[in-house]
Formats: C-alpha cells, sequence, structure tokens
C-alpha cells in the first residue's frame, strides 16, 4: 500500500493510466497536473482533485494561462489554489473573489466556472477573453458583483439566469448583441448595469438591454440611461404614445358627435307643434292701428 505525497512527475504521463485506487494514507491534495490526466481513476475524487482547484485550473487553462502577466501559484503542483493569484477563500476554503482584471487572459471562458458555488465577485474586466459569456454564470447565486467590462465577448443570448443578489455588472466594451433578458433587479447608481446598448452602434440595431443604467456606444461614450417624459408617464415608446393619443382623439370626437345628436333630438321634442295658432304679424299691426284711432275693434278692415 502506497502512502505519502504522490510524485508531480506522474502528472506528465499525459495518456497513461493511473490506478492509484485503495492507497488511503496518500497525502492530500494530488498534484494539479495529476487531476488532469483522463487516465487517473481517483480524477473525481474531491479530496485528492477538489472540485474548486479544477475549476479554476480549467479557467486557467481555456484563458491561456501561460500569458498572464501575472499567474503566481496558478502551476504549483500541491498549494492551496486559495493562495494562486487574485483567489480569496473565506475560512472553509470556498472561493470568494476572483480578481483577474488587466492580467493579460484571452482564450475564452470556462463554463466550468459554475462550480465557484460561493463566488461573490467576479472581475475579469480589462482582458482580452473572446466567445460567449457562459450562461453557466447565472447559476452563482450569491455573486453581487459581476465585471466583464473590455473584453471581446460576442454573442445574442446573453443570459445571467437567475442572480438576485446583484449589485453591479457591467459588460460594456464588448461585441455583445441581441437582448439581455431582465433580471428584475433594483440597482442603486448610475454605473451599477453598464453594457453597449447606446447609438451609434456597431450592428444594425444596439443591444437592447431595458435594465440597464447606463448604455455606451460604438465610440467609447456611456450616459445614463434615463426615463424620457413617455416612460414617465407608462408609455415605452413614442410610437405606442401616437396609438393611445389618436385612439383618445378619434373617441372624443366620436362622443361629441353623439352629444350634438342627442341635444338635437330633446330640442326638436320640445318645441311647440306647429297646429298651435300664433299671432301673426298682421293681426297685431290691426289691433295697433284700432287702439291708436279709438275704433271699436268689431270694425272690419278686410
Amino acid at each position: 500500500m502506497l502512502e505519502g505525497t504522490i510524485p508531480s512527475e506522474i502528472g506528465q504521463l499525459e495518456d497513461a493510466l493511473v490506478i492509484l485506487n485503495g492507497n488511503e494514507n496518500l497525502s492530500i491534495p494530488a498534484p494539479l497536473s495529476l487531476c488532469f490526466v483522463s487516465g487517473f481513476d481517483l480524477k473525481d475524487d474531491a479530496k485528492l482533485c477538489p472540485i474548486e482547484r479544477n475549476a479554476l485550473k480549467e479557467l486557467h487553462i481555456l484563458t491561456k494561462g501561460q500569458e498572464w502577466t501575472n499567474g503566481a501559484n496558478w502551476t504549483n503542483e500541491y498549494s492551496s489554489y486559495c493562495f494562486w493569484q487574485g483567489v480569496t477563500c473565506d475560512a472553509a476554503n470556498r472561493t470568494t473573489v476572483l480578481n483577474l482584471t488587466n492580467n493579460g487572459l484571452s482564450g475564452k471562458l470556462s463554463e466550468s466556472i459554475r462550480n465557484l458555488t460561493s463566488l461573490e465577485v467576479l472581475d475579469l474586466s480589462d482582458n482580452d477573453i473572446k466567445g460567449a459569456i457562459p450562461t453557466e454564470i447565472g447559476l452563482l447565486s450569491h455573486l453581487h458583483r459581476l465585471r466583464l467590462n473590455h473584453n471581446s465577448f460576442v454573442g445574442d443570448k446573453t443570459n445571467f439566469g437567475n442572480l438576485k443578489s446583484l449589485e453591479l455588472i457591467q459588460l460594456h466594451g464588448n461585441r455583445l448583441s441581441g437582448t439581455i433578458p431582465t433580471l428584475n433587479l433594483e440597482f442603486p447608481n448610475s454605473s451599477s448595469y453598464i453594457a453597449d446598448c447606446g447609438s451609434p452602434s456597431d450592428f444594425d440595431e444596439s443591444l437592447n438591454c431595458e435594465e440597464c443604467t447606463m448604455c455606451c456606444n460604438a465610440q467609447g461614450d456611456c450616459y445614463p440611461q434615463e426615463e424620457s417624459n413617455i416612460q414617465k408617464v407608462g408609455f415605452d415608446t413614442y410610437m405606442q404614445f401616437a396609438g393611445v393619443f389618436f385612439a383618445c382623439l378619434i373617441g372624443a370626437s366620436c362622443a361629441l358627435v353623439l352629444a350634438v345628436s342627442t341635444y338635437d333630438k330633446y330640442r326638436n321634442c320640445n318645441l311647440p307643434s306647429s297646429s298651435i295658432h300664433q299671432p301673426s304679424l298682421t293681426d297685431r299691426d290691426k289691433k295697433y292701428a284700432l287702439d291708436a284711432w279709438g275704433f271699436d275693434q268689431s270694425i272690419n278692415f278686410s
């Protein structure tokens, strides 16, 4: 039975079959490189190959870690990942912060980031990471700061799932398009949620981000996205407002015509009938003449 530290050189046997099952006295963790040997029978053992360490190492590989500006300890075979450059852990050795801003990352972002389940801050800003933003980020329920701005992310299906703890999200300086689904969150200030939703855009239509508090355009100018006067009274667009306005105008016109018509009918119904005799102008004239001359009204003028 083997015991003690597993030699790191075994991790260089990429195509080898490494069987260590049954050796209960092996030191933990196993060498970092050994956990990425496909033929290692204990690569899924969380003690020998911690899940979070594997997730971080995969990120290191896919973002071309050998080219990073500062990758201190990321290739150390035995050190805890909590001591790797940019990684912060809590008392239970769970990764809570991953801050690799402006550190020369490229390649693409690993989907295994979903395994950093206690992550609260993810800052990969000012690098050159390409490809789509993994939807697996939406599984990081404790995340409250997400900065992916100024990279080369692309895609029209960006989705952050059901993140309810976010207080800051910055996506500007990428090449995202389409629509970002709403998160139904309230952000504290104008720089809390920034994306490339301004105009002019690099695309036929700007990125649609209804919740964004600030929009940046293709020229790099950013400005707060505030409600227009139309939106403040409950309309999303001027077209919607115009439709409602004209509908109200037509309705008011119809109501006015109906009111006038009803009034005319009412007035005609209350006028004296034409069969009732009204004194003519000639009768009044005859009476006036008789009174003026002092004659009896029995005189006939005919």
